[in-house]
């Protein structure tokens, strides 16, 4: 787990994916998020989506302290943890699409995003990944949706350096049109 620094000009990234060629159906936003990027960027997308949003809750909340985390991420990584969650959605069955956000720990989907998707069928419906980042851009994190999440359909994801989540607005505007969810 590491912080890895770098300088562009583009405050986001959109990886390649499908895009969406009917209607989303209903959708639902769920993400994990430690520091608040994450919730930053879903926050943008709740506004210009106006869909249901959910907040993934772990059990044992992880530490408030960065050099906490960084000590225990790794070993939850290597050892596929996934936590506790103390959030569950009773009627996932009418979600047809979720756009899904996280930070990226170590290069990876963090465990609670794991848990959570791994805790339901998910099979047919559209999975739109989001990440918010230190400069790894999604790394393996739509890798590691895709071995949750198999029968699902991932459309093209994005990714938000963590420190312009606040200013991301227009970026994520621009993605969600790119992939079919608003007009």
């Amino acid at each position: 787990f590491s912080l890895v620094s770098c300088s562009s000009e583009e405050s986001a990234t959109v990886g390649s994916g499908d895009t969406i060629s009917e209607d989303a159906g209903k959708i639902l936003i769920v993400y994990f998020s430690w520091g608040g990027n994450t919730r930053m960027v879903a926050n943008h997308i709740h506004d210009l989506v106006g869909c249901d949003i959910v907040e993934v809750e772990t059990v044992i909340p992880y530490p408030d302290s960065y050099e906490e985390v960084i000590q225990i991420a790794p070993g939850e990584l290597e050892s596929d943890y996934r936590p506790e969650l103390k959030t569950k959605v009773e009627n996932m069955d009418e979600y047809d699409t979720l756009i899904v956000g996280t930070p990226i720990w170590g290069g990876h989907l963090t465990p609670a995003m794991k848990s959570f998707l791994a805790g339901y069928d998910l099979s047919g419906k559209y999975i739109v990944p989001f990440c918010t980042h230190g400069g790894s851009g999604t790394a393996q994190s739509v890798s590691d949706i895709r071995s949750v999440c198999p029968n699902s359909t991932l459309l093209g994801s994005l990714a938000v350096y963590g420190n312009r989540a606040e200013n991301s607005r227009e970026d994520v505007e621009k993605w969600l049109k790119q992939i079919g969810i608003i007009e």
